[in-house]
């Protein structure tokens, strides 16, 4: 049964009181009573009243309680009924947009350095961990490759996007290169591959290098391999994710409570390529995404949530940032942030590519 189908079984004085014990496990980490909801003087009911509204949200699969005589908490229905149809997002103020402008505006298009920024930014907006995945190389459209040489036999090459986002890497060389000669095989690589994929210029560099066995201009030779040494792609899955922030979740009630819980979020952060599938799975739908728990197998796994947005140029998405954290987030405050940080990264790379 789907979960709007659910929700449409509650009336609305159930709908305000599931969305009261969310808000309130949310703020206070704890089982909620329904001594509680009656302080809260918003319901006009007893607590005997609201302790059996409370019994039917659970006997529906919205609550559940850890302990028999211990107050309700949120099951991922709950909390998946109160993002889709009860939270009431709240859009970030002019300091947090401020703030925003203020710390990635001076940063460049340099991926690593952008990306982790983001990350950085994500995290101490929300208190959670940011994630930013890496645009995958099939939407990286070379605009021009640049090799400048740093030292004998090692060239630093940076690699330019139609977006303006800059990859850099250093290389070592099995030749040593003058910068004269670098500055021609960047003139020549740019107006050979310009427009193609990462993937497609690896391709293509492999086949000219096959037919160059049988030639003999060394010059095109030394371009090709430098070519091929440049836009290798021995980056590990993991690499495609950056990760800020890990240290908040020491500082959440459920984890340390949990040691053992504590352990899985950890270890679920090393394990970088599982983070990719998951954000690669959020790529596949344009917008905002919300991974409650159960829903996933790697949130479920840790009981956590993911919150994740697509960022691009214009129209065409090129990566996802977000957050990740217990089930129990400000849902009203991180969507919007997120979102705000989505929109903001789509702006700047779309008014760098023009």
């Amino acid at each position: 049964m789907g979960v709007l189908h659910k929700a449409g079984e509650l009336d609305e004085r159930s709908r305000e009181v599931l969305g009261a014990v969310v808000r309130t496990h949310i703020g206070s980490a704890a089982p909620v009573s329904s001594r509680q909801l009656t302080r809260l003087g918003r319901f006009g009911l007893s607590s005997a009243s609201l302790r059996n509204m409370m019994a039917d949200l659970e006997y529906l699969g919205f609550l559940t309680h850890p302990h028999v005589s211990a107050g309700r908490v949120p099951t991922d229905l709950g909390y998946r009924t109160f993002v889709s149809t009860l939270m009431e997002a709240r859009a970030p103020g002019l300091e947090t947009r401020a703030r925003i402008a203020s710390e990635l505006a001076p940063e460049s298009f340099e991926m690593d350095r952008f990306l982790h920024a983001v990350s950085r930014l994500l995290s101490s907006l929300t208190g959670e961990v940011g994630l930013v995945a890496a645009p995958p190389a099939v939407f990286f459209v070379l605009k021009s490759v640049h090799f400048t040489r740093v030292a004998e036999r090692k060239v630093l090459v940076a690699q330019v996007s139609d977006a303006n986002l800059v990859e850099s890497r250093l290389i070592e060389t099995h030749d040593d290169f003058a910068q004269h000669e670098l500055d021609g095989i960047s003139n020549r690589l740019t107006a050979e591959y310009a427009g193609r994929t990462l993937a497609d210029v690896r391709r293509h560099l492999l086949e000219a290098l096959a037919e160059e066995k049988t030639r003999v201009d060394a010059a095109l030779a030394r371009a090709l391999e430098l070519g091929r040494q440049a836009f290798s792609d021995d980056r590990t899955p993991g690499d495609a994710v950056v990760v800020e922030g890990t240290e908040n979740i020491l500082e959440k009630p459920e984890f340390r409570r949990d040691v053992d819980a504590l352990r899985r979020m950890l270890r679920g952060f090393e394990e970088r390529a599982r983070l990719v599938n998951l954000l690669t799975d959020c790529l596949a739908s344009p917008g905002t995404t919300v991974v409650i728990g159960s829903e996933n197998d790697f949130t479920g796994e840790m009981q956590s949530a993911v919150v994740a947005t697509t960022y691009g140029r214009g129209d065409r998405a090129l990566g996802v940032l977000g957050v990740i954290g217990p089930r129990r987030m400000e849902y009203e405050d991180v969507v919007p942030v997120v979102e705000e940080l989505g929109r903001y990264v789509t702006r700047r790379l779309s008014e760098g590519a023009s």
